[in-house]
């Protein structure tokens, strides 16, 4: 996420080096790691710049896209695809406040009459 949030605030392409210097706590090696399972989970597109091993990155997906993309994966590998089981998590630990409810009451109205 550190990677695409830096890609996403530059707004073009960047290096290796660049995004290095964006997140200093992070060396090249695992820069490298994460960018290429970005990369193949399609998020994240490259070349190769000259026969260095540096490459230039760009956002194949924007911030709302990813972000959905991260969500499902985790309701996949979590709560085995059920959404209703995400929510239920959500209330038996009663971090929903009655206003929360009410949105979510709200989306899944307009969801429902959306798609009927």
């Amino acid at each position: 996420m550190e990677i695409m949030q830096v890609v996403w605030e530059n707004g073009s392409r960047m290096t290796t080096k660049e995004i290095a210097e964006k997140l200093p706590d992070k060396k090249i090696t695992t820069l490298l790691t994460l960018a290429g399972r970005l990369i193949d989970k399609g998020a994240l597109n490259s070349i190769k710049l000259g026969r260095s091993h540096a490459h230039e990155y760009w956002a194949a997906i924007s911030e709302a896209e990813y972000q959905k993309m991260q969500t499902q994966s985790f309701v996949r590998s979590i709560h085995n695809g059920s959404a209703k089981s995400l929510i239920s998590a959500l209330f038996q630990d009663e971090n929903l406040t009655k206003k929360d409810i009410e949105e979510l009451r709200e989306f899944i109205n307009r969801e429902t009459d959306f798609h009927d």
